[in-house]
C-alpha cells in the first residue's frame, strides 16, 4: 500500500502539519510507502487529506479519506455530507462525531480515529529525597533507605541524597542502574532545590523526628516517616509506617502507581496504534474497491 498524507498547512505549519508528519513517520512500518506532500498526486493507493476543510475535488485515482474536526457552521457540515455521498471516509476525532455525522447524512462513511497526544511520552519517574548525614551504628536505618529504593525499577526512580556516611547505599544503587544524586556537605540553596524538585523526602531513622520532615510539608512535598515523635503531630499529607514490611508496602503501592501513570502515557501516545489502525481501514476498503472493480 502506497498512501500520499496530504497537508493543506505549509511545512513548518502549526498543529495539522504536525499531524501529519507524524502519521507519515508511524505509518511507514506499516506500509509499502508513506509521504507527507502538498498536493494530490498519482501513484498512490490512498490519499489522506488533513483536513477535509480544503478538500474540494477528486483529482487521482484511488482510496480518499478525510481527518474531521470541528463541525460548528452549516457549510462545513455541508461540505462533509457531500464527501460522505461521494465516497470520502472521514476519519473523525470522536466516536460521538462519528456517530452523529453517519445519522445526519444517512451515511456510514465516519468512523472514529481518537488522535494520540502530539507530545512525546515522558516516562514518569519518582524523585524521592534523603536528608541528613547517618553513623557507622546505623542508627538512621540506611539499610531500610536502600531496601526502599531496590523495591523499585531502577527506570522508575530518582534518588537524591544529601548528607555523609551514605556512600557505600549510594555506590550500591549506581552499581544496580539507579539516578542519585548525592552531596555530602549540607548547601541551604541546593537543599532547597532538590527539595522542592521531588515527589517524596524520605526518613527511616527513629530518633523523635527529623525537621525535613516540616520543610517537605512547607513545599508541597509529601514525607514517608516513621510513626514516632513530633512525625506524629504534623498538619500535611504523610506516609507513616513502624515496620520494614509497611515500607515495603509503601514502595510497592508507589511502584504500582508509577506502572499505571507510565502505561496510560504510552496509551496516550501511541502513534505507532494510531497509524496501524488507519491501515487496517485502508487495507479493507481497498480489497472492496479492487473487488468493485
Amino acid at each position: 500500500m502506497r498512501v500520499n498524507v496530504l497537508s493543506y498547512e505549509p511545512a513548518g505549519g502549526w498543529i495539522l502539519y504536525d499531524y501529519a508528519a507524524r502519521l507519515v513517520e508511524h505509518l511507514q512500518p506499516h506500509v509499502e510507502h508513506a509521504s507527507l506532500n502538498f498536493e494530490q498526486l498519482p501513484g498512490f493507493d490512498v490519499t489522506f487529506h488533513v483536513n477535509y476543510a480544503k478538500f474540494r475535488e477528486m483529482q487521482v485515482h484511488g482510496l480518499h479519506a478525510t481527518m474531521i474536526t470541528h463541525i460548528d457552521t452549516p457549510r462545513k457540515f455541508g461540505l462533509v455530507s457531500s464527501q460522505a455521498q461521494n465516497g470520502i471516509w472521514g476519519f473523525c476525532m470522536s466516536e460521538e462525531t462519528a456517530r452523529r455525522l453517519n445519522t445526519l447524512t444517512g451515511t456510514e462513511m465516519f468512523v472514529n480515529f481518537a488522535p494520540p497526544a502530539m507530545l512525546a511520552a515522558e516516562h514518569r519517574k519518582l524523585t524521592v529525597m534523603v536528608a541528613g548525614r547517618v553513623y557507622g551504628d546505623r542508627r538512621k536505618n540506611e539499610h531500610w533507605a536502600l531496601d526502599f529504593f531496590k523495591a523499585f525499577d531502577a527506570r522508575d526512580l530518582r534518588v537524591r541524597v544529601m548528607g555523609a556516611g551514605w556512600s557505600p547505599q549510594v555506590d550500591d544503587l549506581r552499581d544496580n542502574g539507579y539516578e542519585v544524586e548525592h552531596q555530602v556537605e549540607f548547601e541551604r540553596g541546593q537543599y532547597v532545590e532538590w527539595l522542592k524538585g521531588s515527589d517524596h523526602l524520605l526518613y527511616t531513622g527513629n530518633d523523635e523526628g527529623a525537621l525535613s520532615t516540616l520543610d517537605a510539608l512547607l513545599h508541597g512535598v509529601v514525607p514517608i516517616v516513621t510513626a514516632q515523635g513530633y512525625h506524629l503531630e504534623q498538619e500535611g499529607p504523610l506516609i507513616t509506617y513502624v515496620t520494614h514490611e509497611q515500607l515495603m508496602a509503601v514502595a510497592a503501592r508507589l511502584q504500582h502507581g508509577l506502572q499505571q501513570t507510565n502505561a496510560m502515557r504510552r496509551r496516550l501516545t501511541d502513534w505507532d496504534g494510531f497509524a496501524r489502525r488507519h491501515v487496517e481501514h485502508w487495507q479493507s476498503r481497498l480489497v472492496t474497491l479492487r473487488a468493485a472493480a
